[in-house]
């Protein structure tokens, strides 16, 4: 009685999980059409702040720097500012060196970027909210595309407030962990991105670095964020009061992605975790914007409730198999579905992994060490989503950045 009773409180579960994933699905269907860039007829020269948030990056922050100053865009309509978070090394000095204002915060209370952000615009704002428009956000391991700066602009005369920038990664072939990373990055890109373009629907994450608004979204509030996920939640915020947030395709940068897996999974775990903080914190204005009938706020809806989906989906799935196992007679059989099933995954997980490299035409040496393992990868993911439900612990721990590579060097490992 009662496992019949566990297995019918899963079974629903899984079938609201389904309902979650067919959804996903038929958005992912659409990836097929490139997203084309906005043309606006207006020739207006936005104003920008491009803002760094960097914590002991001197090994990294000058090339970012030096993609910033070859920007195809005048030279006095954006100036660069660093936020030096606690910083030990010479990462301030190499900022200054390179003539950009720097900002030194010493908190070893508060760590984190969210905290660094709200501290940062807490004095940005009072001192130079006239000069500029609009307000750039890098991380210091980046590299930015030379018409990164012109790209934000069309979006701006496009009446786009909010945009976020097409990520790759800049180190995909250090490592398998780094190549599947830049994968999911372009996965993310493609079946999440250009499908919501192509419906008019706001893109449900920034994405923490090479994103865009009009500092009139601050305006009166600041950067105020409570999660260990700023961006998101900046994201699903400004959406629940009625922003849209666009994804510009030709906003091209380039962000360092983990060398191990062991740096893989706590960066993982803290986004998922992030995603579990906002359920409290965006989520009630999500729901309040849907209630007043804002469709496009649904997408987002959903997605909040992506890390809780799977998560939940994975445990009640588990004990499916486990009380098959126990009520199998032909064991045999079981271990052999079990196999057939596992195996059925990988492979799918590898022709949409081929798939999305060969729409973005997109290639690197030691790529097919990436694609055979990206399968192992996002089926970790899915146990960082159940371990997330138990085990919480928000304390931010820092990934270093090693990978100091140019614009060139770059370009030369992402020939299609």
């Amino acid at each position: 009685m009662i496992a019949a009773s566990i297995r019918l409180i899963c079974n629903i579960v899984l079938s609201i999980g389904l309902a979650y994933c067919a959804y996903q699905a038929f958005m992912s269907l659409h990836m097929f059409r490139d997203v084309q860039p906005p043309h606006p007829p207006q020739a207006a020269v936005y104003r920008f702040a491009i803002l760094i948030c960097a914590r002991n990056e001197s090994q990294v922050i000058t090339k970012l720097l030096e993609s910033l100053r070859e920007q195809n865009y005048p030279a006095d309509a954006f100036d660069i500012f660093v936020t030096a978070d606690n910083c030990s090394d010479e990462t301030a000095s190499l900022a200054r060196r390179a003539g950009a204002t720097v900002f030194e915060r010493f908190d070893a209370e508060h760590k984190g970027k969210g905290y660094a952000l709200n501290w940062t615009f807490s004095r940005f704002l009072k001192q130079y909210r006239k000069h500029y428009d609009a307000c750039v956000i890098f991380d210091a391991d980046n590299i930015a595309d030379p018409n990164f700066l012109d790209a934000m602009n069309r979006q701006l005369n496009a009446g786009y407030q909010i945009a976020a920038g097409f990520r790759m990664g800049k180190n995909p072939s250090s490592s398998w962990v780094a190549g599947c990373s830049s994968l999911f990055w372009l996965m993310q890109t493609r079946l999440c991105f250009v499908p919501r373009a192509k419906f008019r629907l706001p893109c449900f994450s920034v994405g923490g670095t090479g994103f865009m608004f009009d500092l009139s979204v601050l305006d009166g509030k600041g950067w105020q964020t409570r999660s260990i996920c700023e961006d998101i939640e900046f994201t699903l915020n400004s959406i629940a009061e009625g922003y849209f947030v666009s994804f510009a395709p030709d906003a091209i940068f380039y962000d360092e992605q983990p060398l191990t897996f062991a740096q893989s999974l706590r960066q993982r775990y803290r986004w998922s975790l992030g995603s579990i903080q906002l359920l409290s914190i965006s989520m009630p204005r999500l729901f309040r914007a849907l209630v007043h009938k804002k469709a496009q706020v649904f997408d987002a809806f959903l997605f909040s409730l992506g890390t809780a989906m799977t998560g939940v989906s994975g445990i009640c799935g588990s004990v499916l198999l486990v009380l098959q196992f126990l009520q199998t007679e032909d064991r045999s059989k079981f271990w052999e579905t079990l196999a057939f099933s596992t195996l059925s995954g990988y492979l799918v997980a590898i022709l949409l992994s081929c798939l999305v490299l060969f729409l973005e035409k997109r290639t690197w040496p030691g790529v097919w060490k990436a694609i055979n393992r990206n399968p192992i990868y996002m089926m970790s993911w899915g146990f960082i989503n159940i371990f997330v439900l138990f085990y919480r612990n928000s304390d931010w721990k820092v990934i270093p950045h090693t990978e100091s590579l140019g614009i060139e060097d770059i370009r030369q490992t992402k020939a299609p």
